[in-house]
Order: C-alpha cells, then sequence, then structure tokens
C-alpha cells in the first residue's frame, strides 16, 4: 500500500484503526444515552402542577436521578461506560501518535 499523499504513509493504517474504534464507541454511548432518555417520565404525577417551580424543579430532579441510578437502566449505563472507555482510548491513542510521530497527511 502506498501513499504518496501523505507525509508519514506508516501513520495511515494506525490512525485509521483509531478511527474504526472511536466512531462506533460515541455512536454507542450517543444511542445508549438516547435510549435512556426516551424511557425516562420528564412530567411526573399529575398532582405536581400545582405546587410551587423550586418544589417541582426539586422533585423532578430527584425523581430523574433516582431514575437513572435504577437497575431498569443498568444494562445502558455499562454500554455508556464501555463506549466512553472505547472513546478515550481510541482518541488518546490518536493523540500519542499524532504528538510523538507527527500527523499522517
Amino acid at each position: 500500500m502506498k501513499y504518496e499523499w501523505a507525509d508519514n504513509p506508516h501513520l495511515v493504517l494506525p490512525i485509521t484503526a483509531c478511527f474504526v474504534v472511536l466512531v462506533p464507541s460515541f455512536a454507542t454511548v450517543f444511542i445508549a444515552l438516547l435510549s435512556i432518555v426516551v424511557r425516562t417520565n420528564f412530567f411526573g404525577p399529575i398532582d405536581e402542577q400545582n405546587l410551587p417551580w423550586s418544589e417541582r424543579l426539586g422533585r423532578r430532579n430527584a425523581r430523574l436521578y433516582a431514575d437513572f441510578w435504577s437497575s431498569r437502566f443498568r444494562t445502558a449505563r455499562r454500554v455508556m461506560a464501555y463506549g466512553v472507555i472505547g472513546y478515550l482510548c481510541a482518541f488518546g491513542v490518536a493523540l500519542l501518535i499524532v504528538t510523538a510521530f507527527g500527523h499522517p497527511s
């Protein structure tokens, strides 16, 4: 494989591999967070409608916190954690390669 347009042609494949890991891990985190947001009840029961806004906001935040850390979203949180680890590792390796050896193109 010859890349005549690249300054460091030996770095094209490692940077491409980092990009191949980075994009799906970012998409995985996005989809897991989206699944949590879609299944969360933001409005609460009807009896909270007549409360002052500060009390409504406090109850909503407490409900969302308890909902997010419930066992219902355990798998989504684990997927998010692995996706963030993969994303940060791939970005860190790409940054290390670019810093140590220069940009491939």
